[in-house]
């Protein structure tokens, strides 16, 4: 089952994967000490649907943080514990993708998605340090959906 994203806010889920691109290639560098190279043709496997999904639907276009609907974005949740790249191949033939999956994210504003970046993602201090057990919750109550919608599709 493909989600099918609504059109006038195209420019939006596309705005969005490109975020979450970007913030899986910075953890990618940051697992494998910094080198910029493992990032070249790094894919994400989501789709503008997926993000449509995960933002209209699991999160009710809002911020799990503060509820304001405006600027989101998506953005892994939990800092890995193990290098996320997934690698097939060799050579000029080698596939890298991320591990990352529909679950694993969480909608905030851009500047809440920046914060915790810098301070969870690439930082040392852990989601109690930042959020309330309230706010806690909620991330994981939406996730549960976001699992279900990945068994089906």
């Amino acid at each position: 089952m493909d989600y099918q994203p609504a059109k006038a806010r195209d420019k939006l889920y596309d705005a969005i994967l490109a975020y979450v691109q970007a913030s899986e290639e910075k953890i990618v560098r940051m697992i494998e000490g910094g080198r910029t190279d493992v990032c070249i043709g790094l894919k994400v496997p989501l789709t503008p649907g997926d993000i449509s999904f995960v933002v209209e639907e699991a999160f009710r276009g809002r911020s799990a943080v503060t509820g304001i609907p405006t600027k989101l974005m998506l953005i892994r949740w939990k800092k890995p514990q193990a290098t996320t790249l997934v690698r097939i191949g060799e050579g000029d033939a080698e596939q890298k993708s991320s591990n990352l999956r529909l679950r694993d994210l969480v909608c905030m504003t851009k500047e809440e998605a920046v914060r915790h970046q810098k301070e969870v993602l690439h930082g040392d201090k852990t989601l109690e340090d930042l959020y309330s057990r309230e706010v806690i919750e909620l991330v994981e109550a939406h996730q549960k959906e976001a699992e279900e919608y990945e068994r089906h599709r």
